[in-house]
């Protein structure tokens, strides 16, 4: 049977890592973040209030054609970072920080209310919770140009807005993956027993149809 799944996370989460072994554990499509091809993201990095619009407005419509096609597609596929985050933590933050005028916040959410009414949500959400620390350890482990200038301040301020994203979000079913205190990448048990819980929550949504 098909079904869309969206692994959510901050950056540094490990979310990507998860995605990837799901897709090859269960031999599902898998989508991957747009993250090298948003030729934005470099000067956004380096100057966020004057690339901020420009380089979510990307996101927002390349993860719209994304959600999209996933819906259209006959396979069971894995999204790694869905079209909502976008909007309600990195955007949100944006704004909250001052680097999003008022006049382009209120344009790109109206636009982002109007999508998310639209089309139909995965049907389940995997969100890799991890602590500030963690994401900053993985950040400057894999050690990218663009995430250079990453402060604590401001992963903690996304994990903030992480944690009350999933508290009120009612679209499709949540699963907490806790990556502070299971090893998906280099611990087989650990992720096998993840795998176990997402195909768990899929079969019970079969069975309640």
């Amino acid at each position: 049977m098909k079904h869309y799944i969206a692994i959510a996370g901050n950056i540094g989460a490990g979310k990507t890592v998860i995605s990837k072994k799901l897709a090859k554990h269960f031999d599902w499509q898998l989508y991957q973040e747009p993250f090298q091809e948003n030729p934005y993201l470099r000067d956004y990095y380096n100057d966020m209030t004057k690339w901020a619009f420009k380089c979510e407005m990307f996101f927002l419509g390349r993860r719209l054609q994304d959600h999209l096609e996933i819906l259209e597609s006959a396979n069971v596929t894995i999204q790694d970072r869905c079209i909502y985050e976008g909007a309600e933590i990195f955007v949100k933050n944006l704004y909250l920080n001052g680097h999003l005028a008022e006049t382009d916040w209120q344009n790109y959410n109206n636009l982002y209310q109007s999508i998310k009414k639209t089309i139909t949500p995965p049907d389940l959400i995997v969100y890799v919770k991890s602590s500030t620390d963690r994401c900053l350890k993985n950040i400057n482990k894999r050690n990218r140009n663009v995430e250079f200038h990453m402060s604590s301040d401001y992963i903690a301020n996304l994990n903030k807005l992480y944690e009350e994203w999933i508290k009120s979000f009612d679209l499709c079913p949540i699963l907490i993956a806790d990556a502070d205190n299971n090893e998906f990448k280099y611990v087989e048990n650990d992720f096998v027993n993840l795998a176990n819980q997402i195909q768990d929550s899929l079969e019970k949504q079969i069975t309640k149809q």
